[in-house]
């Protein structure tokens, strides 16, 4: 007889940001999950390290913010510009990481330069201690969907031989070039490209030429030696390079430290080569996120150029939002309905910053921070709103399909974050005089459904009642947040039986009514 294959609810392909950042969400909520990576562990390359507020602010709501910032290092979050790298700089450019003055007053969590190979062993690790699998050195040979979900094939690079797995869903995050992606026929959109880039991770001391937080990036100019330097840790630097017409299509060792070494304007500098990739400088899109039980994350959904810590923030964004909408379909509290809406949301996300990443220059109109804060959602699970503010006021007040609104709270002696308050449940955050949303909420409980009602100046400190103003919500009103942060449904000042409102609201959230249907929910 044969042996049944293993059988999980999701099976993840790759390892990286995007993957690590789905399992881990799914892990927390309880749901199996096996994660598969070809390669023998996490990244050895830094590749991407500019870490978003907003991608901070979802490691805070797992308690991870301070091991990532600390797997991180201080830099100066901009260009420096010189002939040479022990050259004077002669200009300095904005990196499009939002001014920290702002940030602080929109977020409880600063942007981080985490270098990729020191923010994946954090994930991983998260993954591990909350029950999810990962296999590294396996790779996926093919799979087949039917009605139960996916079967799937997978190969130990140990040779051990080739074996099954079952699950309920795919996620495909296996890069660029996923398997995952081509098994299904999905094309990819081109959005532009700059060319072949070659990257160097090399170490060296270069301390006595570069300043004391060393900038982020550093360009240097000078004809035949330009590159850029990408700080990457304690005497640990990436060096890359588009290579022109007349250089070597794969130079030799010494030709690379004979470079970096002109660059750096150091001749005798020491240099140990510690590793190297060759990637393309581009932007593309995935013509579809979903094809029945396999869904596409990170590069394999979305890819953009690194402009503006983009990609990597891209990716962990989606895999949260579509993180607990699996969770919550395998938990039986939504409907697989809330599976389409990923891709609702997430694609017109994923190709906006990859178009924005193809641009030289911040849109001067664009307001700063509207990559973190300023992301609207439009979906069949969030309430159908006219958004009319301004870019600058973005991410000041709760609208549907906008990031709750972050303010310090009080509580009990612990100073917290509102954003503190969403991670794993709905939240029906109701004004001071809202005690029947309570009751409300009472008769709609069923099973294990997680919904909590908090109260503006009873549960949530609200002194001047100026939180409830930004919130949208008025004495006996009430806003409803998932588990990801966004609002779905607001309701000023509401009419009618508080449990039929709620009940509509609970249903549109999760996948089982249809936002045309609830238009009139708000009034």
């Amino acid at each position: 007889m044969f042996a049944q294959p293993e059988s999980y609810d999701v099976l993840v392909v790759g390892a990286g940001p995007a993957g690590l950042t789905t399992a881990a969400g799914l892990a927390r909520a309880g749901v199996r999950v096996l994660v598969v990576e070809k390669h023998a562990g996490t990244s050895i390359f830094p590749k991407a390290a500019g870490v978003r507020p907003r991608t901070m602010e979802i490691f805070r709501s797992w308690g991870l913010d301070q091991r990532v910032y600390a797997a991180g290092q201080d830099v100066r979050l901009e260009l420096g510009i010189s002939p040479v790298l022990a050259a004077p700089v002669v200009a300095v450019e904005s990196l499009g990481a939002p001014v920290a003055q702002y940030v602080s007053s929109m977020s409880p969590a600063p942007f981080a330069f985490v270098p990729q190979d020191h923010l994946e062993p954090v994930l991983l690790e998260h993954v591990q201690d909350r029950g999810g699998q990962v296999r590294f050195r396996t790779e996926l040979v093919g799979f087949e969907v039917d009605g139960d979900g996916v079967r799937a094939t997978l190969r130990p690079r140990s040779g051990s031989g080739e074996y099954d797995v079952r699950a309920r869903y795919l996620v495909g995050a296996d890069g660029p070039r996923s398997t995952v992606r081509r098994a299904l026929g999905i094309e990819m959109e081109h959005l532009g490209s700059e060319g072949r880039h070659l990257t160097y991770l090399f170490g060296a001391d270069l301390d006595r030429v570069v300043s004391d937080p060393p900038f982020a990036l550093h360009w240097v100019t000078a004809p035949g030696a330009e590159a850029l330097f990408v700080s990457s840790g304690r005497h640990r630097w990436g060096y890359g390079w588009e290579p022109g017409d007349g250089d070597p299509a794969v130079p030799t060792p010494e030709q690379v430290v004979a470079r970096i070494r002109a660059s750096a304007g150091l001749p005798e500098l020491d240099v140990e080569l510690q590793g190297e990739f060759e990637w393309t400088f581009g932007a593309e899109i995935a013509a579809r996120f979903r094809h029945g039980p396999v869904l596409l994350v990170g590069d394999a959904a979305t890819r953009t150029t690194p402009r503006r810590a983009t990609g990597m923030n891209t990716g962990i964004a989606a895999a949260h939002n579509l993180a607990w909408k699996l969770a919550w379909v395998l938990r039986g509290w939504a409907d697989e309905a809330l599976l389409d809406t990923y891709e609702e949301e997430r694609r017109p996300v994923g190709l906006a910053n990859a178009l924005r990443s193809l641009q030289l220059r911040e849109d001067p109109q664009e307001a700063s921070g509207l990559e973190d804060f300023g992301v609207t959602y439009e979906s069949a699970a969030i309430a159908p709103t006219q958004h009319v503010e301004p870019p600058a006021t973005v991410g000041e007040r709760a609208a549907p399909g906008r990031r709750a609104p972050h303010a310090w709270l009080d509580l009990t002696g612990r100073r917290v974050s509102t954003l503190d308050l969403f991670d794993g449940r709905l939240t029906l955050l109701a004004g001071r005089e809202g005690g029947d949303w309570c009751a409300a909420a009472d008769r709609l409980r069923v099973g294990d459904l997680p919904l909590a009602v908090l109260r503006f100046g009873l549960d949530v400190p609200d002194p001047d009642g100026s939180l409830a103003i930004r919130y949208g919500v008025g004495p006996r009103g009430a806003v409803l947040v998932r588990p990801d942060g966004f609002v779905a449904w607001q309701a000023q000042r509401p009419s009618g039986d508080r449990a039929v409102l709620l009940r509509d609201a609970v249903e549109l959230v999760t996948g089982r009514a249809e936002a045309t249907d609830l238009a009139d929910l708000s009034a």
